[in-house]
């Protein structure tokens, strides 16, 4: 799991997917299930809040 700051405020990331959620719990959970199925899982990825593009890390999501 990856811990990304954004504007001040802690987010963290799946490091499979590259989904960014608010809460380290939900991130975890992502991972866990990108490792065992290579793939996301619908339910858990409607709570991403953004996303990071591996190459170069880039944040992409709604902007303020």
């Amino acid at each position: 799991m990856l811990r990304v700051v954004v504007r001040g405020e802690t987010y963290f990331a799946c490091e499979i997917c590259g989904l960014i959620y608010e809460t380290a719990e939900l991130a975890s959970s992502c991972e866990s299930w990108c490792r065992a199925h290579g793939s996301c899982n619908v339910e858990i990825a409607s709570h991403a809040v953004g996303s990071i593009r591996r190459a170069g890390l880039r944040i992409s999501g709604p902007r303020p």
